[in-house]
C-alpha cells in the first residue's frame, strides 16, 4: 500500500473524533479562519446536514451564505431538492435558469438564510489525502447521502 495513503488512513479516526468534538461556531466568514484549511460540518438543529472540504474556511463558509448561485452550493442543492430539481449541464434547468423563476429564487434565498444560522464544526487538516478521506468518512459516519461524490 502506498505509504502516504497509509499514514492518512490511519489518522481519519483520531480526525473525526477532533472534528465532533470541536467547538460550535455560527459566525461565517471572519478574519480568524481566513486560510485555515479542513474538513467542516453544518450542523441544523443540532443534526449533521452537510460535510465540505477547504483550504480557505473563512472563504468558503462566506460562499456558502452569499446569495449568488454560483458560491452558495449547499443552499441552492437544498433549493433543488425541495422543488424536485435535479443538476443539469445544460441551459435549461442551469443555475440561472432556475433562478429565473421567483418562486425558486425565494425559495434559494430562505436556503441561503437557513445555512447563515447553521452552526459549524471544524477540524484543521492541511493534508489533502487526508481531507479528501475524512470528508467521506464523516459523511458515512454521519450518514449523509454520497450524491456529492458521485461524477458529473
Amino acid at each position: 500500500m502506498n505509504k502516504h495513503f497509509q499514514t492518512a488512513t490511519a489518522a481519519i479516526p483520531e480526525l473525526f473524533a477532533r472534528l465532533s468534538g470541536s467547538p460550535l461556531f455560527s459566525d461565517k466568514g471572519i478574519a480568524s479562519q481566513k486560510g485555515k484549511a479542513g474538513v467542516y460540518v453544518f450542523l441544523e438543529d443540532g443534526v449533521p446536514v452537510h460535510v465540505g472540504r477547504t483550504r480557505n474556511l473563512g472563504g468558503r463558509l462566506r460562499g456558502h451564505i452569499t446569495r449568488s448561485h454560483f458560491s452558495a452550493s449547499f443552499a441552492f442543492k437544498r433549493t433543488r431538492i425541495e422543488h424536485g430539481k435535479k443538476a443539469t449541464y445544460v441551459t435549461k434547468g442551469s443555475r440561472s435558469d432556475l433562478l429565473g423563476d421567483p418562486i425558486f429564487k425565494e425559495t434559494f434565498h430562505r436556503q441561503v438564510e437557513l445555512v447563515k444560522k447553521m452552526d459549524v464544526l471544524f477540524v484543521e487538516v492541511t493534508d489533502a489525502v487526508q481531507q479528501y478521506l475524512l470528508e467521506l468518512y464523516a459523511h458515512l459516519e454521519f450518514g449523509l447521502a454520497l450524491d456529492e461524490f458521485d461524477t458529473h
